[in-house]
């Protein structure tokens, strides 16, 4: 990529709703950060500083792809603006942005302000012995309350220190104020709600009405929606109809829960009202969501994609009130029902958004560092704070932020609640603000492969805490996770030789050994893709942050990769990188289908229509078609091909999970196990995984874990 130039002085630019910071290499909406990949922004930049002028194909092409010979200039331009009129919600045939010009260029239409660094239009002011603009009223007025006689220099001097003390002594006071720690208390005893031993979710929602805690337990694809005490005991089953209940909320009066179907927490799927203490569950209208809550009112907030909807109780008449470039997850309403909180999901850095409950003014309050993921904010139910987790270097901490506002509106910084030694998430506080509900995590797992013979689940590499083998060809090496840091290693089979090839803080994704046994390439939790080489050294990235790619998948040759790349907030693709030419495209008629795996030299299998179908793709003709006719018994939640080419292998959800295998000669589907006694860990993505052996056993990682509901109780200052 070319080196990016130099930027002595910020060019701010405001159009629209939005303001464009050049050397921040920021675009915002409204306050709320617009996720851009560096050539799309490096365009736009170009065309705003343009504003009106033709800016033709060549003249980018010269300036923006001077050395670029990893990526085909046609192809890279017409992805990035594509990628921003996506951005600014921008139509290709009634612009409001940018306009083409047939075989020429572009045209940036929107009027344009340029600003200063600091948001102020840039109308240089004369300067002069008065005070300017910026200076404070008490200023202005003790200087013209002392008059200065022409020559009297040190007495106006003076009186400018004079002024100039009072300043300071109120600056100062102002900022002891503002920035003296809020009234946050400390957790002064934590108590084990559940010991039942069964998994439960890092990634789903824990409620309670102050008589019970309720949240979801079992495997990945196979949930249940499960209830403790709030002082603790035996946990019951909440019976339903709905398959895979995923909560999301409780009703106002406590009568009923929230919840979606479907096994993929990130999808998009039916909303369901479960009554409480049993009950018909009821479907909420036509809608399918990925997170959703109740107002106090009883009216339905809902996420979809990059989108916040409201709607009536009874599902009906929703209205989209908040669009941004990403996916939007954890919605929460204040209890006054006047503000909302929310996580955008745009690799990172996320952020943690309140807006006033009509959608208007949306500004993130937290940010994520690059060694951390914030999430998952709750208010208090006084609505003055809010409590939210944190992962920092494989563990998740709990933090309060003060949201009550003083003089000048301003909000506190956040105060750190604990510090391990076990992660807690989705915390939920006490009606009566004594306590915080939460999961207590304490991550270990066991690689095992089923053997056939015996029927039974054996330890692989001595039972070592692991995660998404991936095996050489011939079956020599072995590249894996540890587990639960995820970090790459690579070793023979039998364990020996082993070498650490990634560090801290970064976290690999879906790794596979190329054909040839000589690298891995994987992704991570930024929607980058690298590849290193077996024997160690520095990673090359492939593919950059802010695509949202992932689980790139080698050609048996070893010359493309398949994986998949988020279209928009709303759709992913599957695209080919040329590792020889550095050459992108889309697989055609992609759209939605995700994990492409190669299975022969010109033959891609993924999934579709939520995991319910596998399809097949011939390169040779460009065409798709279904795997299996129909749908493939039971749900996919995970899927690999055998190192030979001859199998998919696949895991279902459900009530009675199992793993099985395709043979792609025939399309014979048979079972291999079952999976309901087998707990399963779950990775960094939230997801489980199924690898393949070289003699063809199915392997998986064993939770051997603990996850428990936890009571934290809370002493206030």
């Amino acid at each position: 990529m070319p080196t990016e130039p130099s930027i002595s002085r910020d060019r701010v630019f405001r159009f629209g709703p939005f303001d464009l910071s050049e050397r921040q290499g920021e675009l915002r909406k409204s306050g709320v950060r617009i996720k851009l990949q560096e050539q799309p922004f490096r365009v736009l930049v170009e065309l705003v500083g343009n504003s009106g002028d033709l800016v033709s194909r060549e003249d980018l092409h010269k300036k923006l792809w001077p050395a670029d010979t990893f990526v085909d200039f046609d192809v890279g331009l017409n992805s990035a603006i594509r990628k921003l009129r996506q951005a600014l919600n921008d139509d290709a045939d009634h612009p409001h942005y940018i306009e083409t010009l047939a075989k020429r260029g572009y045209r940036f239409l929107a009027p344009i302000t340029e600003m200063g660094a600091k948001g102020a239009e840039q109308n240089p002011q004369p300067t002069s012995d008065v005070a300017t603009a910026s200076d404070t009223s008490l200023l202005t007025s003790s200087a013209s309350a002392s008059p200065v006689h022409a020559g009297g220099s040190s007495t106006r001097r003076r009186v400018w220190i004079a002024a100039g003390t009072v300043v300071a002594a109120i600056v100062a006071t102002l900022a002891f104020w503002l920035n003296r720690p809020a009234g946050v208390p400390i957790v002064e005893a934590v108590t084990q709600l559940t010991d039942d031993g069964e998994p439960k979710p890092y990634t789903s929602k824990i409620v309670t009405d102050g008589l019970r805690v309720y949240f979801n337990e079992g495997s990945y694809g196979s949930l249940r929606i499960a209830q403790v005490a709030v002082t603790g005991g035996s946990v019951a089953v909440i019976p339903t109809t709905v398959v895979a209940p995923r909560l999301l909320g409780l009703a106002p009066e406590g009568s009923a829960l929230l919840a979606k179907s479907g096994a993929f927490s990130s999808v998009p799927n039916p909303l369901w009202q479960i009554p409480l203490p049993t009950g018909e569950p009821r479907r909420i209208g036509t809608i399918d969501v990925q997170d959703a809550s109740f107002f106090p009112d009883g009216r339905i907030l809902f996420a979809r994609r990059g989108d916040l909807y409201v709607a009536e109780k009874d599902g009906s008449n929703p209205h989209k009130i908040v669009s941004v470039e990403g996916v939007i997850r954890q919605p929460s309403i204040s209890p006054d029902g006047q503000r909302l909180l929310f996580t955008v999901w745009s690799g990172l850095p996320m952020s943690i958004v309140e807006s006033m409950a009509d959608g208007s003014g949306p500004q993130p309050i937290v940010n994520t560092s690059d060694s951390g993921r914030v999430c998952c904010a709750q208010w208090s139910p006084d609505g003055r704070y809010i409590l939210f987790q944190n992962r920092h270097e494989g563990r998740r901490d709990l933090w309060f932020l003060s949201m009550r506002p003083g003089f000048l509106q301003r909000v506190h910084q956040p105060i750190q609640l604990t510090n391990g030694p076990l992660s807690y998430t989705f915390p939920v506080m006490s009606p009566d603000g004594k306590q915080i509900f939460a999961l207590g995590i304490k991550e270990r797992g066991e690689l095992v492969r089923f053997d056939v013979r015996a029927n039974q689940f054996l330890p692989f590499l001595s039972g070592i805490s692991a995660f998404n083998p991936t095996f050489s060809r011939d079956g020599n090496w072995v590249a894996y996770t540890s587990y639960p840091d995820h970090t790459l290693w690579r070793s023979r089979s039998d364990g020996s030789e082993r070498l650490q090839l990634t560090y801290p803080p970064m976290q690999v994704y879906v790794p596979f050994i190329s054909p040839d046994g000589k690298r891995v390439v994987y992704g991570n939790d930024k929607g980058e893709i690298y590849v290193i080489s077996m024997d160690g050294g520095p990673p090359q990235r492939i593919v950059d942050r802010g695509e949202n790619a992932g689980a790139a998948n080698w050609s048996p040759d070893g010359n493309l990769l398949v994986f998949t790349s988020a279209r928009d907030a709303a759709h992913y693709e599957l695209q080919f990188l040329d590792l020889q030419t550095g050459k992108r495209s889309v697989v055609p008629d992609s759209r939605d289908l995700d994990g492409g795996q190669w299975v022969a030299e010109n033959t891609l299998v993924a999934t579709s229509e939520n995991g319910m179908k596998f399809e097949i793709f011939d390169v040779r003709t460009q065409q798709w078609s279904d795997l299996v006719p129909g749908k493939v018994p039971g749900s996919v939640v995970n899927w690999a091909h055998s190192l030979d080419y001859q199998y998919v292998y696949y895991t279902t959800g459900g009530a009675e999970p199992k793993a099985m295998r395709i043979r792609l000669a025939d399309h014979n589907v048979e079972t291999i196990a079952s999976l309901k006694e087998l707990r399963r860990a779950v990775g960094p993505d939230g997801n489980t995984q199924i690898s393949v052996a070289p003699d063809g056993s199915a392997i998986f990682t064993r939770d051997v874990g603990t996850q428990e509901i936890y009571a934290l109780t809370l002493k206030w200052p």
